[in-house]
């Protein structure tokens, strides 16, 4: 297979895993404030794994060129999730949902494995192994990334839902800069490819390389071919 093809192939593999992996992570919210009793997530159609429904254009842009991805955010009414652990489970059901199908696809990979399919950018059933490991890698990835402590992000909104009542006017304050940290973040991100380091696996690999573990057995990463890579397997 020429480098051209193995590109395509690579990227093309990141279609359908994209559309289970970002869909599967906001349902996972909608679900989360659902079952705490917050109805209106069915009422507004968020209950639903349409991709249209949660797909976000800059965030399956991100999954392309940074192997990263978010969707469009569940609204929830704040007088049915008020309370600290509602909105904690709100918050990490995102992330939890992820992190549940990678270990059921990582199963799935498991089984090809075993009985001895691997996957291969080739056009064989090994391409059937590289698709179950591409969904495997992004929903990690979702799961790693959205976890990452910046603004906009699940685990920025764990620590606002815990802390934000002992220091309000910092998580204001981050709040209204959500912008310029986003900013800095895309810099820091760009310089790191350009000088050679992976900034943004080295960030995610503490939450990635433990899920992976779980769900494949190994730490795994995603590479598209002379574009971009990304192996949150440091420790």
């Amino acid at each position: 297979m020429t480098g051209l093809s193995a590109f395509l192939l690579s990227a093309l593999m990141l279609v359908p895993a994209l559309l289970i992996a970002i869909p599967v992570h906001e349902m996972g919210h909608a679900a989360a404030a659902y079952f705490q009793g917050d109805r209106s997530v069915r009422y507004f159609g968020y209950f639903t794994l349409n991709p249209r429904r949660f797909l976000e254009p800059i965030g399956v842009i991100a999954v392309f060129v940074a192997l990263v991805g978010w969707g469009r955010r569940v609204p929830v009414q704040p007088n049915r999730i008020s309370t600290t652990r509602q909105r904690l489970v709100h918050i990490l059901g995102g992330p939890a949902a992820n992190l549940l199908v990678a270990i059921a696809f990582g199963l799935i990979l498991r089984v090809l494995h075993a009985i001895g399919i691997h996957e291969s950018p080739t056009l064989t059933t090994g391409v059937l192994a590289y698709l179950v490991y591409a969904i495997v890698f992004l929903n990690l990835s979702l799961f790693a990334f959205q976890l990452l402590p910046i603004p906009g992000l699940d685990g920025w909104d764990v620590l606002d839902t815990i802390f934000r009542s002992r220091n309000p006017r910092f998580f204001f304050n981050a709040s209204v800069r959500r912008r310029e940290i986003w900013a800095g973040a895309f810099a820091v991100y760009f310089i790191g490819q350009f000088i050679g380091i992976p900034v943004l696996g080295i960030v995610m690999t503490p939450f990635y390389q433990p899920a992976s573990l779980i769900s494949v057995g190994e730490c795994i990463g995603y590479g598209v071919p002379r574009f971009n890579a990304l192996y949150p397997c440091l420790l």
